[in-house]
């Protein structure tokens, strides 16, 4: 009995990953909600990308706080940190964030939610083409899953592929911005601070969004204080979501942790059901979702050794958010 309760103790790390996947799967369909309680649409890109810049620069400040808590230090930016902070800020947040923000007031909450996942197989594409890890049998066959569960998607009835330019397309750019992102948060987070640095960026992009919303004609009208917690609760996916998955990935071995990134896009589509009152359950959408996420779970299922010997891939599952 007390054997079986220490070994009860040692998994319940795990309850932390699903819990954070559980957050980055909300976060479409949240994105949704906010559209509709801020009464942003299509037709107004400029207020949209003014209300992804307030949403990123408060998750900076965030998860600055969130790195005092942790390290006991406060956040310093210097010299060394600008080149580091405006690159990664152009890919992890103002792009990607710039198509996406555009791309979910066209596209369903469910579908979002799954593209957005398909930068885990971005990632590993861009990381072969600039030679940081070699194309293996595994990661081919899981990216032609995850791509065809992308397909598979966006099939109508008709069993006709609908694809638009100004809508999925835009989400899918967004991945690849993320899987760039990881690519430089690798390389620039090997001398910085990973949760300051993400601090930083959060900060500085989410000023870039907001002064091209300004300049724009961007306009917020403050809904009252009930509807805009989902405001603060996206800033909260943001900033908590790829602190507690950093700090699982310097704790655990990373094939231990990256596995419950299969439960993104599963998350994804129930809270667009609950939240939105989508219908996941049509037979493209639940083939769909099997495919990608055995296309990440391949993407991530990796033995001990290899865990020691290839650092690259877990940084494909760091925040999309």
């Amino acid at each position: 009995m007390a054997s079986m309760k220490v070994n009860l103790r040692d998994k319940l790390w795990m309850l932390i990953p699903i819990m954070v996947t559980m957050f980055w799967g909300s976060a479409s369909p949240a994105v949704k909600v906010a559209f509709e309680n801020f009464n942003l649409d299509n037709s107004n890109v400029f207020s949209i990308l003014l209300f992804a810049g307030i949403r990123f620069s408060g998750a900076g400040w965030l998860t600055l706080i969130f790195s005092r808590v942790v390290s006991g230090k406060a956040p310093r930016f210097n010299k060394s940190l600008i080149i580091p902070t405006i690159s990664i800020a152009t890919f992890q947040t103002i792009l990607q964030y710039f198509f996406f923000y555009i791309g979910m007031s066209i596209v369903s909450g469910t579908t979002g939610a799954l593209l957005s996942s398909t930068g885990t197989f971005f990632t590993v594409i861009v990381a072969v083409i600039i030679g940081l890890e070699i194309m293996t049998g595994r990661k081919f066959f899981a990216i032609i899953l995850g791509m065809a569960g992308v397909i598979i998607l966006n099939l109508n009835s008709d069993f006709e592929l609908i694809f638009r330019v100004n809508g999925e397309l835009l989400i899918l750019l967004s991945a690849v911005c993320y899987a760039i992102s990881n690519i430089l948060i690798k390389h620039h987070g090997k001398n910085h601070n990973p949760l300051e640095l993400s601090g930083f960026q959060f900060i500085f992009g989410g000023f870039v969004l907001a002064v091209i919303g300004l300049l724009g004609g961007g306009v917020i009208i403050w809904p009252g204080f009930s509807k805009s917690i989902v405001l603060f609760y996206l800033m909260f996916v943001a900033a908590f979501g790829y602190g507690l998955w950093a700090m699982l990935l310097k704790k655990y071995d990373t094939s231990q942790v990256v596995i419950f990134h299969t439960l993104t896009p599963v998350f994804g589509a129930l809270f667009s059901w609950v939240l939105l009152g989508e219908n996941i359950w049509r037979w493209n959408t639940l083939v769909a979702l099997l495919l990608v996420a055995m296309g990440i779970l391949l993407i991530n299922w990796r033995s001990k050794a290899a865990d020691l010997n290839d650092s690259a891939e877990h940084f494909s599952d760091l925040d999309q958010a």
